[in-house]
């Protein structure tokens, strides 16, 4: 039997891919790991999605895979904007955004265009008509299983409750430890260094739990860019902090040896042994602009 072809990408979707392959060309073509790196917020894969797959990525994939080439959030915000609007009024199954800028500037949010690429390979179209009753047919002969089914699974959840005791915060190894950021004493986002020169950057946190921090570091989670990126101590020491106190980490900072770089490092708290003590928190960072 006939197997139907790949699909292809709607023109708009097309023209906002090229649009972002010839960016990141204009950067240099730097790969997707090194922009992975340059981000901190997304991975390598799902960049290049970015600019490979069949679908029209979120904003905030976007924003990053900009970021990372350097571009005009703005400009790219608006073009982003326009895809989604043209893909939105084209034919077939559509899906939403994950947060569309509309939803971040207090536009109305606009619907994101379906994904065209099939997880499995398609099967022929007669396949397809052959099976398009079979769902209705199925829950016609099964409606009965299927309620008691949900009416067991209401029961069990609405029990475990009384059996479960305290919620357990997945965020954290110990229970009862939490931290709040509080500001950057030193060098805030898009504070302006010079190349090959050396600052110390200084964060403060408060123990806002009931757990003693004792023997715990601030461990860098960047892959090190070498003489290309800013250059750290890959852990730090953490003061001593007893619950409700403030603490002041500094960690030293060598810029690259020339400008026009941007650095953005990132961290996660540890104990001795390396294992990250809230791993269900985002990291602390630091980021400069090298010029």
């Amino acid at each position: 039997m006939p197997r139907s072809q790949r699909a292809e990408r709607p023109p708009a979707l097309e023209e906002f891919v090229v649009a972002l392959r010839a960016l990141r060309e204009r950067a240099g073509e730097p790969s997707f790991r090194r922009m992975a790196a340059k981000s901190g917020a997304v991975s390598h894969a799902t960049l290049h999605l970015t600019v490979t797959g069949y679908r029209l990525q979120p904003w905030q994939t976007v924003r990053e895979f900009v970021r990372a080439c350097d571009g005009d959030e703005d400009e790219w915000c608006a073009r982003w904007r326009r895809a989604a609007q043209e893909l939105a009024g084209a034919p077939g199954p559509g899906e939403p955004v994950d947060a569309a800028p509309g939803q971040l500037d207090g536009a109305e949010p606009v619907a994101e265009v379906a994904a065209l690429e099939p997880a499995v390979e398609p099967r022929g179209s007669d396949e397809v008509e052959a099976e398009a009753g079979a769902p209705h047919r199925w829950w016609r002969s099964h409606w009965f299983l299927v309620l008691s089914v949900l009416t067991v699974l209401g029961v069990l959840g609405a029990a475990v409750p009384m059996f479960a005791g305290a919620p357990v915060d997945e965020r954290v190894v110990h229970p009862g430890d939490a931290s709040d950021f509080l500001r950057d004493v030193t060098y805030p986002d898009g504070a302006v260094v010079p190349a090959d020169a050396q600052f110390i950057k200084v964060w403060e946190l408060r123990n806002v739990g009931s757990v003693h921090w004792r023997d715990r570091y601030l461990q860098r989670v960047d892959v090190s860019m070498g003489s290309e990126g800013c250059r750290t101590s890959e852990r730090i020491p953490i003061p001593a902090t007893a619950p409700g106190q403030e603490v002041q980490i500094p960690v030293t900072v060598r810029t690259p040896p020339r400008g026009q770089v941007d650095c953005k490092v990132r961290w996660k708290m540890v104990d001795e042994s390396g294992r990250e003590l809230m791993p269900g928190y985002r990291p602390i960072y630091f980021e400069v602009r090298v010029r």
